[in-house]
């Protein structure tokens, strides 16, 4: 056992190697595949929308009344955020950690496995914990069937009929359900919004720290936005399953990976324990494709967002070798964006063709009136119009799976930093490359915002601020370190000096009467909620 938690594991760990061995996490996942054997992977690649669409097609999944796991990356607070689990496996995972465990007992006939039934003890209190606090915290004021009535007097009946009870009520009430159900944990969902204790909008009424000089005027016309908690299907891992997780890698991974795997692919490998009993598991590629971790697991179907210029160097050179690093990974059935661009639709028919892939565009698996309603979903939810592709694309897998679900059982989107409403005048986002401002372009056209900004030096900050600059009023620069990573700095400056655009250092004031964006990579909007939030609460 390593006697530490997978984040003091992790914490050190650097989260890739600048030089790639590309045999390293393939043979890693050769020698524990046949005790973490994963059903149904459907991978998602690309450059922009992967966590978006991954999210999607997770709750549509869920909806559909199978269990499912999603894997994403990065985080904003806490790695948590990357293991999401929808459906039964969200509402008693315990049951497949038990059959985990008890499997591994039984090929290991060792001591060791006791460490696995306290494990499963401590998981039990934890979750038991969880749904009693979910259930004094469910108010059940505004559901008006017995049958729901029901679901708050009997915990285990509420958690087996979570689904199906949802699908009823969300196809009769339409939308209204999202405002008024969460029988499976709202505990856990709350920690969505405060990962690490940062509290809803609606909790923290988003006051600044005065610690920072950063001001926030709060008057009586001032009112937090209405995106309240997210209500899912799903929930992200709890730390005690991904101790789990880690111990149980620390049990089976040979000696010669035990140190040597990077922070994404030592995740990736406690994502497959998690989701090994998941009737589906959608894993989402990191930066890559072709030599990415997620692609040495089998996958029945790939899906492919937009493909930009992002991660030059590590790629590619240029579009066209980064979209081939990427979409070489198709394997015998694909399905691509409907927004995908010419360069890369271009090499991905080659690349079909090469490899006889059946390859489909979403809008070819959705009837009229099914993207209808996705664009009605996207606009009831306040979603931008970039989200109609996501959700298309992930409503086009449920179609190639066959799986029956309705688009209104859909709750709205649960991912932190997508165009995510602070305020009604501030909004942050993880979007970082050209895509991400085209699309922020076109949903500020014809207004003027104050951007927060800064970049890594390897983006391409010249064609990010050259997209936006239509919309920008001026940029304020908030500055951050990372380990390992070099800042754009004077790059940042030169390039808004010649577009002719205002900027200066972040002052910490948000004023009323300007509109605000917080964008770029995550480590962005992680430093500004954790700096700046002031009752966000931090571990």
């Amino acid at each position: 056992m390593s006697g530490r938690s997978i984040k003091e594991f992790l914490q050190n760990r650097p989260i890739y190697y600048k030089k790639i061995d590309y045999e390293r996490f393939p043979r890693a996942y050769a020698a524990i595949k046949d005790k973490i054997p994963l059903k149904n992977v459907i991978q998602i690649i690309g450059t922009n929308g992967k966590g978006s669409t991954g999210r999607f097609l997770a709750n549509a999944i869920a909806a559909a009344g199978f269990s499912v796991g999603h894997y994403t990356s990065p985080h904003v607070f806490k790695l948590n955020e990357r293991i999401y689990l929808g459906g039964r496996i969200a509402q008693s995972p315990v049951s497949a950690l038990n059959s985990s465990a008890l499997n591994f007992k039984n090929e290991q006939n060792s001591a060791s496995a006791s460490n696995f039934t306290e494990k499963q003890n401590s998981i039990k209190m934890q979750n038991f914990a969880n749904r009693e606090n979910s259930a004094s915290q469910i108010s059940i004021s505004n559901l008006q069937d017995s049958a729901t009535q029901n679901l708050h007097g009997e915990q285990n009946s509420a958690l087996q009929s979570f689904v199906s009870t949802t699908r009823n009520f969300c196809s009769e009430q339409n939308f209204i359900a999202r405002n008024s159900i969460d029988t499976q944990n709202s505990a856990s969902t709350q920690n969505l919004w405060n990962s690490q204790d940062l509290k809803s909008p609606s909790e923290q009424n988003l006051k600044f720290s005065s610690e920072q000089n950063f001001k926030f005027p709060l008057g009586s016309n001032f009112k937090p936005a209405q995106s309240l908690l997210p209500i899912s299907l799903g929930r992200d891992a709890t730390d005690e399953e991904l101790d789990f997780a880690h111990e149980f890698l620390q049990e089976i991974l040979p000696a010669e990976f035990k140190d040597s795997l990077s922070y994404f692919e030592y995740l990736t490998l406690a994502a497959a324990v998690l989701f090994r009993d998941c009737d589906y598991c959608v894993i989402e590629a990191g930066m890559g494709g072709e030599f990415d971790a997620t692609s040495s697991f089998g996958r029945m179907l790939s899906l492919f967002t937009p493909i930009g210029t992002d991660h030059l160097g590590m790629l590619g050179q240029n579009l066209e070798q980064i979209a081939h690093t990427k979409l070489i990974t198709m394997d015998k059935e694909a399905i691509l964006s409907d927004e995908m661009g010419e360069v890369p639709l271009r090499i991905a028919r080659q690349i079909a063709e090469q490899k006889g892939t059946h390859l489909r565009f979403a809008a070819e698996l959705l009837s009229e009136s099914e993207q209808a309603q996705i664009a009605g979903f996207c606009a009831c939810n306040n979603l931008p119009k970039f989200q109609i592709s996501n959700l298309a694309l992930a409503l086009a897998a449920m179609k190639f799976l066959n799986l029956k679900f309705e688009i209104p059982q859909l709750p709205p989107l649960n991912l932190r930093g997508r165009m995510e409403a602070l305020a009604p005048n501030l909004r942050v986002d993880v979007g970082h490359n050209e895509l991400a401002a085209r699309a922020i372009s076109e949903i500020y056209a014809g207004k003027k915002i104050v951007l927060i900004y800064n970049s890594f030096a390897d983006k391409d900050i010249a064609a990010v601020l050259r997209t936006l600059a239509p919309v920008l009023k001026r940029v304020e620069i908030l500055s951050y370190r990372v380990k390992d990573r070099k800042l754009g700095g004077a790059q940042i400056g030169k390039c808004l000096d010649e577009l002719g655009i205002p900027h200066r250092k972040f002052s910490g004031e948000i004023s009323a009467d300007e509109q605000y964006l917080v964008f770029g990579s995550f480590y962005l909007v992680e430093r500004f909620l954790k700096r700046y939030a002031k009752e966000v609460k931090l571990g």
